[in-house]
């Protein structure tokens, strides 16, 4: 073996048994993980980064890890290699086969322990030369098939023991990433677009009554078909543009790739569920499926589903809804009680025709006006909502709109996603709890669901109530609601410490204190007092006056 091959291989087995020394120590403290988890490592990347002013003055490098496009992930060290005396030929047909013989055992034996590496490995050589069409490049995959069995059997398990099965046994939370990632992976078993859909489907009514658990199983399958669709077959038939409006262009010879019907099928699956996160996202799968001779994507995008009411016309408001696109458009007619009772009452109708709740509305109406509440967002569902609050005899019907569209952990589309993403029906609720001491229960009720973790467009509500209702000791239990419903980032209320200047104001809320968590009642006393003097002060008090009584 040529000297300059034997020093590298030396140089690079040295660095990567050092690598992965790190590594084991740091993946033997994960403690309990999934049984769907073959292990973690499946990439190794080898290379030479030719210097900036001269090329042979650059570094070797290793990734253990796929690099971001924005990050890197290089292990670089200086090689004491001539690197102009070696030439392709000797890395492929001297270096890489020593290397492979070194590496071959440690991954198909599992020197590293179990968990180091998954059932596939896949191993490049990039070096660079002077210039950029000279730069070597070779990649290999190997598998590692007694893992892959027992993959494939796992899966199989858990399909049998934590999906098709009855509550209670259900799937950890750890198990529902990987579970999404096998369930799209025809190395481990035949991807057929009619069992993922069931499956996914059993899993999602099995986890209804969890609905944290629930929401996680979502993202995650959400996470796998973006990822199967944009990496895997997007690229079959379209080139990636760079663009965010139009990530990708049908290519050129698409033509000439047959479509597999079933794929196309799981494109629009994917579609339908990526549309719960984006709808942007999910019209543009539907048109990439249309383009890819789909008609019941073509049929989606014009018609929906065909399951609702797609068109309703009075002397009122015309109204459109396509199911698919998660899109109602209302036009009022007139600015009267009429027409905001008869958008209520067709988008009422919609839901429970099993409309989407996390829709979005486009509507077409003269009246500009939002409630005063600071951070939500001015979409035409708020102006909705706003306007149709002038008129007292349509709070009934906009509770029972309240009522139907209501879900945890959803988000209305009104919005992009952040900061000023609310649940379905918080127009409605916050508005009504603005103008009726009557719907002071549904507030509650909502405060209640309310996804405080990820929710903070209604941190400010709690101002416009107090400038709003007269605080007294009946309203005490409303004023609990809304504030333990804040987001995990409010701040203590301004001017609401001193709202607390009566005996019977002081023991209603000690009274409410009781029936709280101690971690609750942590968060209530920061949210009204803010500093812990305050906090104490008012204890203090409450404690004598209890003592009084």
């Amino acid at each position: 073996m040529d000297a300059n091959i034997e020093l590298l291989l030396e140089e690079t087995w040295e660095q990567l048994e050092s690598l992965s020394e790190r590594e084991q120590k740091r993946i033997s403290e994960f403690g309990r993980r999934s049984t769907l988890q073959a292990g973690i490592h499946d990439y190794i990347r080898i290379g030479y980064r030719k210097g900036k002013n001269n090329w042979t003055s650059g570094q070797m490098f290793i990734e253990i890890e796929r690099p971001f496009s924005w990050s890197d992930s290089a292990y670089p060290w200086d090689t004491e290699v001539d690197i102009e005396a070696i030439t392709d030929e000797m890395l492929l047909q001297e270096w890489l086969p020593a290397l492979r013989k070194r590496l071959e055992p440690v991954f198909y034996e599992d020197h590293l322990g179990s968990q180091y590496y998954d059932y596939k490995l896949e191993v490049s050589l990039y070096i660079e030369r002077a210039l950029v069409e000279d730069t070597l490049q070779h990649t290999e995959y190997w598998t590692n098939e007694s893992k892959q069995q027992a993959l494939h059997l796992a899966m199989e398990t858990f399909i049998r023991d934590k999906v098709e099965s009855p509550p209670p046994l259900y799937p950890k939370e750890l198990d529902l990433f990987f579970f999404s990632e096998l369930l799209l992976n025809d190395d481990i078993w035949e991807r057929r677009t009619d069992r993922i859909i069931e499956l996914a489907t059993q899993l999602d009514h099995k986890l209804k009554p969890i609905l944290k658990l629930r929401a996680e199983w979502d993202r995650h399958l959400i996470s796998a078909l973006r990822t199967w669709a944009n990496e895997q077959y997007l690229p079959l038939y379209f080139d990636a543009t760079g663009s965010y409006a139009e990530p990708f262009r049908l290519k050129v010879d698409a033509d000439s790739r047959p479509v597999n019907p079933q794929e196309l099928e799981l494109l629009l699956y994917a579609a339908l569920c990526v549309g719960r996160q984006s709808a942007d996202e999910r019209q543009q799968y539907l048109e990439y499926a249309a383009q890819l001779g789909s008609d019941k994507a073509a049929r989606y995008l014009k018609e929906g589903s065909g399951q609702v009411e797609s068109s309703r016309k009075n002397d009122h408001i015309h109204g459109k809804a396509n199911d698919i696109l998660q899109l109602i458009e209302i036009k009022l007619l007139n600015e009267g009680s009429a027409a905001y009772q008869e958008a209520i009452t067709y988008i009422c109708d919609l839901l429970r025709q099993g409309f989407p709740r996390e829709y979005k509305l486009k509507l077409g109406s003269k009246t500009k006006l939002f409630l005063p509440v600071k951070g939500l967002a001015k979409s035409p569902l708020h102006r909705l909502f706003a306007a149709a609050m002038q008129y007292p005899e349509l709070y009934p019907l906009i509770a029972d709109y309240a009522q139907l569209a209501m879900q945890e952990f959803a988000w209305y589309n009104d919005v992009e996603p952040g900061e000023k993403s609310v649940m379905p029906g918080t127009y409605a609720v916050l508005g009504l709890g603005l103008h009726s001491d009557a719907y002071f229960p549904l507030l509650i009720d909502y405060m209640k669901r309310v996804d405080t973790e990820h929710q903070m467009a209604h941190n400010s509500y709690i101002q416009t109530f107090i400038e709003t209702h007269e605080v007294e000791p009946q309203l005490v239990p409303v004023l609990t609601a809304i504030l333990l419903g804040s987001g995990q980032s409010a701040r203590p209320v301004k001017a609401l410490a001193d709202r607390w200047n009566t005996p019977e104001l002081i023991l209603a809320l000690d009274q409410q204190l009781t029936m709280l968590e101690d971690y609750q009642q942590e968060h209530l006393l920061y949210l009204i007092f803010g500093s812990t003097s305050k906090q104490k002060k008012f204890l203090q008090h409450a404690s004598q006056l209890r003592e009084q009584s």
